[in-house]
């Protein structure tokens, strides 16, 4: 019997594997069925402790059974490889981090000065390598629109079509905040990440907080968006969304 294909979706993963695994498990997940389709939007790296842990798995799986978007975390990545130094936000959002860790340097060799000789070694790490490979701006499933934060604002990006509007500038966007202003695209679904869902209960549905013991980071899904971001290195959740 033809078993219809199942997307399971998470987002903002930042690292930590022990999480994501677990979400994937309670969605029911089998890395091993042809019909499981894995989709991350975004954010696979930085700030928890385990990177590698994270690529070699997203790796694991064959490319016509994974979508990858590309979130502002990648740019920043990729924008300290392009640099060669770091500045403030690189330890803030972890991103010097996960070079020590890609590069496998020693910690206090790397935070005396030795974090320059690691950034080659981090930049060709061949599992980093093969997971930027793989990354896309956006994806279009049927009903559904994958993306990071949002799609591309046309009043900035002076674009008639979306698809091929400021990317980079999205990413950063809040899609719960871009929802709510009436920024869709008619008949269609964008499940996006980046904004912890918090916000959205919080601020728009006036019910609990954005953090503290009340605060839900469970999916915020209304018509024409699921935003799924938990804010994990906060909440140590990832929300998994299934969608067929």
């Amino acid at each position: 019997m033809f078993e219809k294909k199942k997307y399971f979706v998470v987002s903002d993963v930042h690292s930590f594997y022990d999480e994501m695994m677990v979400a994937l498990s309670d969605s029911g997940f089998d890395a091993a069925n042809p019909n499981h389709i894995f989709v991350c939007l975004g954010d696979l790296l930085d700030r928890g402790p385990k990177p590698i842990e994270c690529l070699t798995f997203v790796n694991s799986i064959p490319r016509d059974r994974k979508i990858l978007i590309r979130g502002n975390h990648e740019d920043l990545l990729d924008d300290y490889f392009a640099r060669g130094s770091f500045r403030m936000h690189d330890m803030s959002n972890g991103t010097m981090e996960t070079v020590r860790l890609l590069a496998g340097c020693e910690e206090y060799t790397y935070w005396h000065g030795g974090y320059k000789d690691c950034l080659d070694t981090a930049r060709n790490n061949p599992l980093l390598r093969e997971y930027f490979f793989c990354l896309q701006d956006y994806a279009e499933i049927g009903q559904y629109i994958f993306v990071h934060g949002w799609i591309p604002s046309r009043e900035t990006s002076f674009e008639t079509d979306w698809r091929q509007g400021n990317w980079r500038e999205a990413r950063w966007m809040n899609g719960m905040e871009q929802w709510r202003h009436g920024n869709l695209i008619k008949g269609k679904t964008i499940v996006c990440g980046h904004w912890h869902t918090s916000w959205g209960h919080s601020v728009i549905e006036k019910r609990g907080s954005e953090f503290g013991a009340d605060a839900d980071f469970s999916p915020f899904v209304h018509e024409g968006i699921i935003a799924i971001d938990a804010c994990t290195a906060y909440s140590h959740k990832i929300n998994c969304f299934m969608v067929l």
